[in-house]
């Protein structure tokens, strides 16, 4: 089932956030908006609507990570949201992922916001997110 392997893999990931749960993933798989790209490093995930698209989240194993491959599951996305009709991209990104901002700041997105205690880590803290966008 897709959505047990997605749920696997963020789970898996080394990420310090909340891995989503398969039903999550699920929901979103049976939402027509959705965009889901996968292969064997890693997923993009994110909805569209109208003419934007909002990408979820990139995940990559953590052996991959560094090696150009988010970038183009990132390129990748980008293309198919352009082809679905998306005039630009929306994402939000933990204040503290270095690695994923340089990848975000490398394609061409901009900050246009900040949510304040946004994202809840592993430990229960909490971490403001960047709201970034790239017109397409």
């Amino acid at each position: 089932m897709i959505a047990a392997d997605l749920a696997q893999r963020h789970a898996q990931s080394g990420m310090n956030l909340r891995p989503w749960s398969q039903k999550e993933y699920q929901d979103l798989i049976d939402d027509p908006k959705t965009i889901m790209l996968r292969d064997n490093f890693g997923f993009a995930i994110g909805t569209i609507v109208l003419d934007e698209a909002e990408l979820l989240l990139i995940i990559t194993q953590e052996s991959h990570r560094g090696q150009g491959h988010g970038l183009r599951m990132l390129s990748e996305f980008e293309s198919t949201a352009y082809a679905r009709g998306a005039k630009s991209i929306l994402l939000e990104v933990s204040d503290k992922n270095t690695l994923a901002r340089r990848l975000y700041d490398a394609a061409g997105y901009v900050i246009i916001g900040k949510r304040s205690r946004y994202y809840k880590t592993l430990d229960g803290s909490l971490e403001d997110a960047n709201i970034l966008r790239k017109t397409l």
